[in-house]
């Protein structure tokens, strides 16, 4: 269990969502392995967990680097990943315990979702476990030119929800992440150690 007392001194809560409000993971290392099989290379989905936060096309670049795969093969690639993710993730996502945060300041305070996934994977995994009405702004990956560790995602998330960047904590499960809400002059709780830290 967190405790909700710890977050009640800020304006606005900002969070991930692979890995901090969704256990998505296991299924995209899972769909990391099987895309790598598809072309015939042995794809090492523990990138993925190394560079938690990042876009799919960095990772996707970093696992073809790795396997000794052409990177003329990117865009195909990550083609293939998301078609296996968009079947796979559907029925095999759930919440994680960080969502009991969300609900206990759902209509008290400002609540942002700020995720490295593209629109189309947010709005399936909202609908799909009926959460999007929680949040008052969304920021995907496909909504800022910059990607996490740069601050643009959480600033924006700041800025659609209303609150002043210095008075929102970040909830992240990636270093990239966590470098992200930081940058972004924003306190960050990381859900790994459940430990809040300072910008």
């Amino acid at each position: 269990m967190i405790d909700n007392r710890l977050f009640e001194k800020y304006d606005g809560l900002i969070f991930d969502m692979d890995g901090t409000l969704i256990d998505t993971m296991p299924v995209h290392a899972r769909a990391w392995g099987m895309v790598g099989e598809q072309f015939g290379y042995r794809f090492n989905s523990q990138i993925m967990y190394d560079l938690g936060g990042a876009t799919v096309s960095t990772i996707a670049s970093a696992i073809m680097q790795d396997a000794g795969m052409p990177q003329e093969r990117l865009n195909e690639v990550i083609q293939a990943k998301r078609k296996l993710s968009y079947e796979l993730i559907p029925t095999e996502s759930k919440l994680l315990p960080t969502f009991d945060v969300v609900r206990h300041y759902y209509q008290q305070k400002p609540i942002a979702l700020g995720s490295g996934s593209n629109r189309q994977m947010i709005d399936m995994l909202m609908q799909k476990l009926d959460i999007k009405h929680y949040f008052n702004a969304i920021v995907s990956a496909d909504d800022v030119k910059e990607h996490k560790p740069h601050p643009e995602t959480f600033l924006r998330c700041a800025e659609l929800a209303k609150a002043e960047p210095s008075r929102c904590i970040v909830f992240e499960d990636a270093d990239l992440g966590v470098k992200a809400g930081l940058n972004a002059g924003m306190d960050v709780f990381d859900v790994r150690t459940r430990e809040i830290i300072r910008a």
